[in-house]
């Protein structure tokens, strides 16, 4: 539980040649105590290139998330960050630190971020749309906001921050669930139409509010991606009809 994440957190911190970490924490008793000790650790390895850090099913809420937050803000060599908190309690406070942090990473190439069956809403996703615009190294980004609080505010800004990443080549977002409909689709089909580096994209929608104007618009952004390979789309049980299947 906490008593091994802050004892852990405490000995982080004074690896400071580390380049790259990975813990798992999934299903355990940790909670803020232990998150905030780790953010805390973490925010002294300023080598740290490469991070995994998965924290699903425990008890961290928002205080050990903007303690994390915090402390990846400072590791400005970071490339790659692997981020999950399925079916925690981190909150608009915590996604919100998260997404301050991963802004001042202006090196980084690739983000993974899972916030599914959270307590996540618009203004966690709004902080982590801003954060997103100043990425402009980034490759390769995944974010899962499926069964959150999420809407068209939070993907509209979502949609901005995406269109300012011109290296981006890979893109993968599931909204599944959420209460995003035609505004916050057609935000990011607007921001898709940007990306003339996107290879690859993979979008879940299902169960959401999205309709043919957004599908239509989704649509009109992905046709002027010349260099696209790969795309899935996922709309099961939306209001999108023929018009946006056309």
């Amino acid at each position: 539980g906490d008593t091994g994440a802050v004892a852990i957190g405490s000995g982080l911190g004074k690896l400071e040649q580390l380049q790259q970490i990975t813990m798992k924490f999934n299903d355990t008793q940790v909670g803020d105590p232990g998150a905030v000790a780790i953010g805390s650790g973490l925010g002294k390895l300023e080598q740290l290139q490469q991070i995994t850090m998965n924290f699903n099913g425990t008890k961290v809420g928002g205080e050990g998330a903007v303690s994390i937050g915090s402390g990846v803000g400072n590791l400005k060599q970071l490339q790659k960050v692997q981020m999950y908190f399925h079916g925690t309690a981190v909150g608009d406070a915590g996604a919100a630190a998260i997404g301050s942090g991963l802004g001042k990473l202006k090196q980084l190439q690739q983000i993974e971020m899972n916030f599914a069956n959270t307590n996540v809403g618009d203004t966690g996703a709004v902080a982590i749309g801003s954060g997103l615009e100043k990425l402009e190294q980034l490759q390769q980004i995944t974010m899962h906001f499926d069964e959150t609080k999420v809407g068209d505010t939070g993907a509209v800004a979502i949609g901005s921050g995406l269109e300012k990443l011109e290296q981006l080549q890979q893109i993968t977002m599931h909204f599944d669930e959420t209460k995003v409909g035609d505004t916050g689709a057609v935000a990011i089909g607007s921001g898709l139409e940007k990306l003339e580096q996107l290879r690859q994209i993979l979008m879940n929608f299902n169960g959401t509010r999205v309709g043919d104007a957004g599908a239509v618009a989704i649509g009109s952004g992905l046709e002027k991606l010349e260099q696209l390979q790969q795309i899935t789309m996922h709309f099961d049980e939306t209001k999108v009809g023929d018009t946006g299947a056309v």
